[in-house]
């Protein structure tokens, strides 16, 4: 019974891990690349240079 509570518990980490990890490259990307993006390609506003990434 203990070595099917591990094995559970070794999923559970696993699977935890596995969504966390995909949830911070999400919120990143979210707060990183949407706005300057919709900005410019969606908006069809004219930003600052300084505002643009090279």
């Amino acid at each position: 019974m203990a070595e099917e509570y591990a094995y559970m518990a070794v999923w559970l980490l696993g699977l935890f891990g596995i969504v966390g990890t995909v949830s911070a490259y999400v919120a990143r990307f979210v707060v990183k690349d949407s706005l300057s993006y919709d900005q410019t390609h969606v908006w069809r506003r004219k930003l600052p240079p300084e505002t643009k990434k090279k």
